[in-house]
């Protein structure tokens, strides 16, 4: 098979519908006691577009490790975040139970799922919770969802999951937009007959020998021609990576793919033992967690912590499903202390006042010494100068430089982090 060939199916198989178990069919057969949930505020489903038919995040790719260290959070805050995955809300919570925390995505399909995690932490023991979010798969999720979940879902998440029961039959992490890219993934690795490489890298021991395997045998097919041809394609990074368009062209205005694609990947492989450090790439290359290797809420002590006094610390919870605008607009004035964003606004083609009007909200949200923050895959992203235009002290908390050996975090997939201080 010639590379344009393998760039081909890679193309096709990334711009593909979505198979049919990965989309929620609306009817009316969720049971009686399947209500408005402990934690999601109610929305109107007829207002979200037929896009939004499946979550594209299965996890969440923003170290909150890193974020903590820059959050001083505190339990007598009120944090706003976007929902993603839901598990860096689950991590704030057990690092500093926050007294308020606002989780929003306009995705309804992000809410089902970051509302099955806290339904289940709610009804479920931990092996069988770590079988649905660790490993990603369970052989009697079905029974569960309908013996024990289903009590703390909203009626709109307990169909989504009856619905997309087979999601949790093989691989989980394979399901939804960014399981495409796991997949395709997987099928580079095969074509170029490295997976028992893969496996190895995932089983060092030391740094010494996951540079040596990652530089000798993996760097050279992830940063051959199909790979970064694949990366400019605007469908394959929509569709697989969930990039859009404008974030796209800020990549692109500083350095080009093959570039930042060496900015993100050496300095992590070099910096972080992937067996027990990062489980940001762990995941996408065996397809699930490990006990050894998994986000806060999938340790022991984490979830005994969330399960602690009755699961007292969900109670801060508020799922919103709503534009992040929107949301804003219905919190009182100076009623929140800390807010992240994550990358959202690279997503805002600068000639709109669509994120002028959004950090205007954040301005009058967020108290006096609160503070916002947000990554970038721009070295200083333009909207940068709307915070400071709307009464917030600006500054970069870490910058990529091109060609540095440096991992800004576990992740090192952004070119900056930054922070605001309402004045």
């Amino acid at each position: 098979m010639t590379l344009a060939q393998v760039y081909q199916v890679l193309v096709d198989w990334s711009s593909e519908y979505l198979p049919e178990n990965e989309k929620a069919k609306v009817d009316d057969n969720a049971p009686d006691d399947c209500h408005d949930s402990l934690w999601r505020k109610p929305y109107n489903s007829d207002a979200h577009c037929e896009e939004l038919n499946t979550f594209i995040y299965s996890f969440t790719w923003e170290d909150p490790e890193v974020d903590m260290q820059h959050l001083s959070l505190s339990p007598s805050d009120s944090m706003f975040v976007v929902t993603s995955a839901g598990d860096n809300p689950l991590h704030y919570s057990i690092a500093s139970s926050p007294r308020n925390i606002y989780s929003v995505d306009m995705n309804p399909c992000q809410g089902h799922l970051l509302e099955l995690k806290l339904a289940s932490i709610k009804s479920l023991e931990f092996s069988d919770f770590f079988s649905l979010f660790g490993r990603g798969c369970h052989p009697h999720f079905r029974k569960l969802l309908d013996d024990k979940i289903r009590h703390y879902l909203s009626r709109a998440a307990y169909q989504f999951w009856i619905e997309n029961e087979a999601a949790f039959s093989s691989s989980f992490y394979e399901q939804g937009y960014s399981g495409r890219a796991i997949r395709l993934g997987r099928l580079l690795f095969k074509i170029a007959g490295v997976r028992k490489h893969v496996e190895r890298l995932c089983r060092c021991d030391s740094l010494e020998e996951q540079v040596h395997i990652w530089r000798t045998k993996l760097r050279p097919v992830w940063l051959n021609p199909v790979v970064i041809a694949l990366l400019r394609n605007p469908v394959f990074c929509w569709n697989a990576l969930g990039v859009p368009l404008n974030q796209r062209k800020m990549l692109l205005d500083e350095g080009g793919v093959y570039q930042y694609v060496c900015d993100t990947l050496d300095p992590v492989l070099s910096t972080y033992l992937l067996k027990t450090q990062n489980y940001f790439y762990l995941l996408p290359l065996l397809g699930h967690y490990t006990p050894e290797c998994c986000p806060s809420y999938l340790t022991r002590e984490g979830f005994a912590k969330l399960k602690a006094n009755n699961c007292e610390r969900l109670n801060a919870f508020q799922l919103h499903t709503d534009s992040i605008i929107n949301v804003l607009r219905g919190i009182p004035p100076s009623s929140l202390t800390r807010a992240l964003v994550m990358d959202h606004l690279d997503w805002y083609d600068p000639a709109s006042c669509e994120a002028r009007a959004e950090v205007m909200e954040l301005s009058r949200v967020i108290a006096p010494g609160g503070l916002v923050f947000w990554r970038s895959a721009s070295r200083c992203p333009w909207y940068n100068k709307v915070f400071s235009q709307n009464g917030f002290h600006v500054e970069a908390v870490s910058i990529r430089e091109q060609g540095s050996n440096a991992a800004l975090d576990r992740v090192n997939m952004y070119a900056s982090f930054w922070k605001a201080e309402k004045i």
